[in-house]
């Protein structure tokens, strides 16, 4: 027995045909079965028994399935389908038909052309249907009237240039339609009471009129991002009264106007415009947004804010105005935003912030600010004192020359905070003692030659720190380094130059026994700084 398997194995070998070629069918869990290398729906009937629930056909040598017009009674019981990576699909007259209890089904990838109703029974009872990746042209009502019961669909990266009008009205049940990636040209898609969930990004939509959506009362989520849209008509919540989360993002939107959010309550909590063309926000454009959660600004041409523009998001957490032109942060612009907990104001022209800039309230709940890559210079005293509850503070690519003991004696909850590729030229000891709770510590690539002596209770937490690229006196970086070896934190970078050997670390100085010189004056006087930048 054993000479006839060898003898078995090795003509199998040299056959070309592997383990993993052979056509066969395997338990997965929970019967559910994947079937190897089938050509047909007649060879996957010869497997499949009473108790099968769900099948995938994995062809990694055969390039399709078909199926001919003989009957197939033992498919009738099978609730999911996967031919996502059959190779293809050839369907034959029946098509589907004698899936009659099929209730999930993906046809992703399998080079259809066309999906016709007369491919499934009347009333089929199929719920969850995949036919996105393939070259569909149209999707007809009269198919979509076979399909009832669906609650999903996903047509999604295909060939459509235009819906027939109405053609899911029938579709009573259907909450989730995804449509992105083809050639739609407008938003209609007619009645459908009770879709929740639509997506067209990735289209060539250019107009959008709130009328087109007249149909769709209990629509929640509105994706049309990566699309050709220059303005949105006004009064979409007329048409979308129960929308939570519209995304027009890395569209062409010049502006956004109040009248946008005409309407009754909206009841939006998430609102995507980044990666478009807004020039300015104007006092009070979002003032309809009670309910605002989440607001992404991030990557358009804005460089003029009005001082109440962000006034009444009262629920307000997230705010993200990164990769613009803003130069100035109008006093009081941040104030009252008492749910906020994270703002991103990275990657703008910021050269200064004001007193005043988040308000005078404490505002308990923000947790992260990120005003790094900025051209920030100055700090006023004030500028974080109604932010006590701040745990990531990012500073880090400004130009920053010097820190203000009253920035941060409110930061008494800081756990990270980035200060690399600035100006600075020493860090106060008064400064260093506020940092009770910090964990990381970033201050690479400054100007820094020295740090105060590092008293045993000074950043007590401390984890990591980025000490490299600045002009360390090596008697100072000795003292450094030694100290936080005694503390077990990491200070080194695996891949950094400066590690490695490619970059200097420190520079000799001419100091009486080598000691560590904590004199800003007499450290100019001596060109450390400019002898460091020659090395």
């Amino acid at each position: 027995m054993q000479l006839q398997q060898v003898i078995v194995l090795a003509w199998l070998g040299y056959s070309g045909v592997y383990a993993k070629d052979v056509q066969e069918c395997e338990l997965l869990a929970n019967q559910s079965y994947i079937c190897r290398e089938l050509e047909s729906f007649e060879q996957l009937q010869q497997y499949v028994q009473d108790d099968w629930v769900a099948v995938r056909v994995v062809n990694a040598r055969h390039t399709g399935l078909e199926n001919g017009d003989e009957p197939l009674p033992k498919l009738r019981k099978l609730q999911q389908l996967d031919l996502s990576q059959s190779g293809g699909l050839t369907l034959g007259a029946l098509g589907f038909r004698d899936f009659a209890a099929l209730q999930q089904l993906n046809l992703s990838h399998c080079q259809l052309e066309q999906l016709l109703a007369k491919q499934f029974a009347a009333a089929a009872p199929l719920r969850n249907l995949d036919v996105s990746h393939n070259d569909l042209q149209l999707i007809s009502s009269e198919l979509l009237q076979q399909l009832p019961n669906l609650v999903y669909a996903n047509f999604s990266n295909n060939l459509i240039a235009e819906l027939q009008l109405d053609a899911f009205k029938s579709l009573k049940q259907l909450l989730y339609l995804q449509l992105d990636t083809n050639e739609l040209e407008n938003v209609t898609i007619g009645a459908n009471a009770q879709l929740q969930h639509l997506h067209m990004s990735n289209n060539n939509l250019r107009d959008f009129r709130w009328c087109q959506l007249r149909g769709l009362p209990q629509l929640r989520e509105l994706h049309l991002h990566s699309n050709w849209l220059e303005q949105l008509d006004s009064g979409i919540f007329y048409a979308l009264p129960q929308l939570r989360v519209l995304n027009v993002s890395n569209n062409n939107i010049y502006a956004i106007e109040r009248s946008l959010f005409l309407g009754a309550e909206p009841q939006l909590q998430l609102l995507d415009f980044s990666s478009n063309n807004v020039k300015q926000l104007e006092d009070y454009v979002f003032s309809k947004l009670g309910r605002l959660e989440t607001l992404n600004l991030w990557y358009n041409s804005i460089s003029s804010i009005g001082a109440c523009a962000f006034r009444q998001l009262r629920a307000l957490q997230t705010l993200q105005l990164q990769g613009n032109a803003i130069a100035v942060l109008p006093a009081e612009l941040f104030a009252n935003l008492t749910a906020l907990r994270v703002l991103n104001l990275s990657h703008n022209k910021l050269q200064q912030l004001g007193a005043h800039v988040f308000g005078s309230t404490l505002l308990r709940n923000l947790s992260y600010v990120d005003l790094s890559y900025n051209s920030l210079q100055q700090l006023h005293a004030l500028a974080f004192s109604s932010l006590p509850f701040l745990l990531e503070l990012r500073l880090q690519r400004n130009k920053l020359l010097q820190l203000d003991i009253r920035n941060f004696a409110p930061l008494r909850r800081l756990q990270l905070l980035t200060l690399s590729e600035n100006r600075l030229l020493q860090l106060d000891e008064d400064v260093l003692s506020t940092f009770d709770k910090l964990q990381l510590l970033e201050i690479n690539n400054n100007q820094l030659s020295y740090l105060p002596a590092l008293a045993p209770h000074y950043l007590p937490h401390l984890q990591h720190i980025q000490i490299e690229g600045n002009p360390w006196q090596c008697s100072c970086l000795d003292e450094l380094t030694s100290w936080l070896h005694q503390r077990q934190v990491v200070y080194t970078r695996a891949g950094s130059a400066y590690y490695s050997g490619q970059k200097p670390l420190c520079v000799v100085t001419p100091t009486p026994m080598q000691q560590c010189l904590r004199d800003l004056l007499a450290v100019q006087a001596l060109g450390i700084v400019q002898h460091y930048e020659q090395i």
